[in-house]
């Protein structure tokens, strides 16, 4: 084969295997935020979106809990950022406390803890 062949050919089988590739690959974005939303700022949407979907305690997702220096804690409940007193139809956080959270869902308490143990 010629130079020209050899390259060609090998182009050929390249733009094959990218694209067999890129076409295998599906993202899953199910109860995952959309990253293109801001977290802050003006086009940032209103939390109590993500509130409104939740009916009972196991609609509720704490993903984290930060603390400041003042002591001041915000945690971020099913993709959003929220402060004690958060108050979104049924939906409320009560408490935020190191490693839980106390929410009232239709006037009932909750504590969500950060890390659950799976029960087997």
């Amino acid at each position: 084969m010629k130079k020209k062949e050899c390259l060609g050919l090998a182009m050929t089988m390249l733009i094959i295997t990218v694209s067999s590739a890129a076409e295998t690959f599906r993202y899953d974005p199910h109860g995952k935020r959309d990253p293109f939303i801001p977290l802050i700022g003006q086009d940032r949407p209103s939390a109590s979106v993500a509130f409104s979907e939740i009916a009972s305690r196991d609609d509720v997702r704490l993903e984290g809990i930060a603390m400041r220096e003042s002591g001041m804690r915000t945690a971020i409940i099913n993709g959003e950022i929220v402060k004690e007193g958060f108050k979104a139809g049924e939906v409320e956080v009560r408490k935020i406390n190191k490693d839980s959270v106390v929410i009232s869902i239709s006037g009932k308490e909750y504590t969500v803890k950060l890390y659950e143990e799976a029960s087997v």
